[in-house]
């Protein structure tokens, strides 16, 4: 599971998040692993749908 993605304010919109994250699923893959992730920001999904994410629902979290 792929949580807490971040990229500081003024290193935004370079790419960066987009190669982390399309690296560090390369890197899983060729493990035999399947990666998977939670956002709620939906810039940070627009990054994970360009590299092949795909919505399969909704994940709900308790806290208390």
């Amino acid at each position: 599971m792929i949580v807490g993605v971040a990229t500081l304010e003024a290193y935004k919109h370079n790419g960066y998040a987009t190669a982390c994250v399309y690296r560090l699923c390369s890197d899983l893959h060729l493990e035999g692993k399947e990666p998977c992730l939670f956002y709620d920001n939906p810039a940070a999904g627009a990054i994970y749908k360009r590299i092949g994410f795909e919505d399969i629902g909704l994940w709900m979290m308790y806290g208390y």
